[in-house]
């Protein structure tokens, strides 16, 4: 499924799936400008109202969550399920917040 989502419009993934990856991409790539009438409408033979407003919240949330990972040098998670980071890269007054006394990168 991760193939066909690198180009979603020419796979054969059912046609709500590829509304929702169009709403996904102009979400996080065009940070909704691509969002019209008829993309909305377009949207709505798939999706209810309830649907699109879950939908685009979980995007938010997971887009958010991206961020912040990369924000953080946050790993995917290993097989145990376990996160890893790099060595936090933020300025020295917010070092306090991010490491914790016995961490391995604790200067």
């Amino acid at each position: 499924m991760i193939e066909k989502m690198k180009d979603h419009q020419n796979s054969d993934l059912p046609p709500r799936t590829k509304a929702a990856l169009d709403l996904a991409e102009d979400f996080i790539l065009n940070h909704a400008r691509g969002v019209d009438d008829g993309f909305v409408e377009r949207m709505k033979e798939h999706f209810s109202e309830p649907e699109l407003v879950e939908l685009t919240a979980a995007i938010g949330t997971w887009d958010s969550v991206h961020k912040f990972n990369n924000v953080f040098d946050v790993h995917p998670p290993v097989e145990d399920g376990q996160f890893t980071t790099d060595p936090p890269d933020v300025p020295a007054a917010m070092r306090q917040h991010v490491l914790e006394p016995g961490n391995k990168y604790t200067e």
